[in-house]
């Protein structure tokens, strides 16, 4: 747990400004969301798979030509198991066709975004609050991302319901903006979000 240790770096100033590459912008959201009265303003999120990752990374596919085809038909069998489970890349996995297994099999995902109904609507807030202390979150990535599909996760976008025979929709029509899950979409609504696309 490296949450104790940032906060003891953090207390030695009145203001903190957070930087989260790729999975280190989950850590950061995990950390902002657990972290009672902390002390950070802005969080800036770098090509950090925030929505998710769902298939196989693009570059991946360059070298191994089958991969696309089986992360679309069967992977998920594989990721929402136990074993699945116990490799880091695989707990922000999400796979919209099975969000029933997401919910119940995700080691980490689900309860970072709030989304786990046995969880007590008083810790759920208690989390949200803490995510909503930030002042600014900046949000970067591009189009010329090739690791996280899709690229748009980083900016909160994501794929339908319909996985990848639907389409990928902006942060503003995804289910974690619009139930304002851990209130992105009020942080949104109050000026405190910032997306900048990189080419």
């Amino acid at each position: 747990d490296i949450l104790p240790r940032v906060k003891k770096i953090a207390a030695q100033y009145d203001k903190v400004i957070a930087v989260g590459y790729s999975q280190g912008g989950l850590i950061w959201r995990g950390m902002l969301e657990e972290w009672d009265e902390h002390n950070v303003e802005m969080f800036i999120s770098l090509a950090s798979p925030q929505a998710g990752v769902y298939g196989a990374p693009p570059l991946a596919e360059n070298f191994i030509p089958f991969l696309d085809w089986y992360s679309k038909t069967t992977i998920y069998k594989i990721i929402y198991t136990s074993l699945g489970q116990s490799f880091a890349l695989f707990n922000y996995y999400f796979d919209p066709t099975h969000y029933d297994l997401h919910l119940e099999k995700s080691a980490f995902f689900p309860a970072l975004n709030n989304e786990l109904a046995d969880v007590e609507e008083a810790e759920k807030l208690r989390k949200k609050n803490n995510f909503l202390k930030l002042k600014k979150l900046v949000l970067i990535g591009g189009n010329s991302e090739d690791v996280i599909d899709p690229w748009q996760s980083t900016m909160f976008g994501y794929y339908t319901e319909e996985g990848f025979d639907g389409e990928v929709v902006p942060m503003e029509e995804t289910m974690l903006y619009k139930e304002d899950l851990f209130g992105l979409r009020t942080l949104d609504e109050r000026g405190g979000v910032v997306s900048t696309q990189s080419t």
